[in-house]
């Protein structure tokens, strides 16, 4: 019996996952594969970068909480979205964050993530 064939909506949700990973076990390796050669991010603060950007490692003793995930499917195109929690040694950073995936020839990788600032709440 062969095995059920990977779903494109499976594959990006590993990516996904494992794109949560890099930040939890703060090991940048894997944004590699995951981040596309032209990738691109906009940050909270406005500035823009590559993928360069996202391998540098986050500084120690943060720590990382993702929550609110979810993701649409637009093939050959899948958005997904959540918020991330960063709790460094001298403050919290919350943000909501949206990536965008898309499948090429090589398969699927992330081409965009955007990340604004949750503001505080009164």
């Amino acid at each position: 019996m062969e095995d059920d064939p990977v779903t494109d909506e499976q594959v990006v949700k590993k990516l996904d996952h494992s794109w949560n990973e890099v930040y939890l076990r703060n090991e940048r390796s894997a944004f590699a594969e995951i981040l596309a050669d032209d990738f691109r991010v906009n940050f909270s603060d406005g500035r823009t970068g590559g993928k360069g950007d996202l391998m540098r490692p986050t500084p120690d003793g943060t720590k990382v909480a993702f929550s609110e995930r979810g993701m649409q499917m637009f093939a050959p195109t899948a958005v997904t979205w959540g918020r991330v929690r960063l709790q460094h040694p001298d403050r919290v950073v919350d943000q909501r964050f949206v990536r965008v995936y898309t499948k090429r020839q090589t398969g699927w990788q992330a081409v965009f993530v955007f990340v604004s600032p949750v503001g505080t709440e009164a």
